[in-house]
Formats: C-alpha cells, sequence, structure tokens
C-alpha cells in the first residue's frame, strides 16, 4: 500500500482541512496561522487551496499533494 492510499484510508476526504493536516502531521506547530506562515515561505512544501473563493473558506490540502511531501521527507531522511 503506498502513501497515498494509505491517506485515503485514513480520511474520509480527498482535502482535509489545514487544521486537519497541522494536527496529525505537525503537531509540533502549535496555530494555523504559524503553518500557513511556513508554507507560504516554502518551509514546508505544501500547496495551500480553497474550495472556493470565500474570504471564509478554509484552507485545505489535497491529500495527493500531502502523499508527496510524506514521500519526499521520507526520501530526505533517509
Amino acid at each position: 500500500m503506498n502513501t497515498l492510499e494509505q491517506l485515503r484510508a485514513q480520511w474520509t476526504t480527498p482535502c482535509p482541512t489545514l487544521t486537519a493536516v497541522r494536527e496529525q502531521y505537525f503537531p509540533h506547530i502549535r496555530s494555523d496561522r504559524r503553518f500557513r506562515e511556513l508554507i507560504q515561505k516554502g518551509v514546508i512544501d505544501l500547496p495551500l487551496k480553497k474550495l472556493h473563493n470565500s474570504a471564509k473558506a478554509q484552507h485545505v490540502i489535497y491529500l495527493h499533494h500531502l502523499a508527496d511531501y510524506l514521500d519526499a521527507q521520507a526520501q530526505h531522511s533517509a
């Protein structure tokens, strides 16, 4: 089972919220604001998306992007 398949088994949505991803995979980052900053600066290589153009729409991260990031981190640490 590859990383993307494991993520699909874990999550009930193809695009979990920024908060959910932060809490699961980045618990050392205490706020969504800081997590967003690190992503926007390129420290964490994950693309942020919104499901619609509303200013209040939550940021989401698509599972295939998260899988690519996790695989890259595994390669980097090996």
